[in-house]
């Protein structure tokens, strides 16, 4: 009689591993893509938008008006020769609405 080692299994080992190097690659992947809060606040489209706004208003506090062309004789010498516009009938509410009178079909051409 010829006595045979007692073969371990090794399939609850291998589901062992399988599951552990599953939950390390789903951390790893999960860790890299969240972004600090920091960086988030600073790149959002807000802050960009708010820092372009305040970059806007400072340039129209940094303009200066010259009121002296006012005060030019040439410039007291201009009239106003403008002529008022008249209101005018605006046409049909839609203009893609049918006309009465007209038929709407095209008819083809006979040969």
């Amino acid at each position: 009689m010829t006595m045979h080692p007692q073969k371990s299994s090794k399939k609850p080992y291998l589901i062992i591993l399988a599951v552990v190097a599953i939950g390390a690659v789903a951390y790893f992947y999960y860790q890299g893509t969240a972004a600090p809060a920091s960086a988030t606040l600073d790149q959002s489209p807000a802050n960009d938008v708010s820092a372009q706004v305040i970059a806007l208003l400072q340039q129209i506090q940094s303009l200066h008006i010259d009121t002296t062309l006012f005060s030019d004789p040439a410039y007291a010498t201009l009239r106003d020769y403008s002529v008022p516009i008249q209101s005018e009938n605006v046409g049909r509410v839609n203009p893609f609405a049918p006309v009465p009178g007209i038929p709407t079909t095209l008819q083809a051409p006979s040969h």
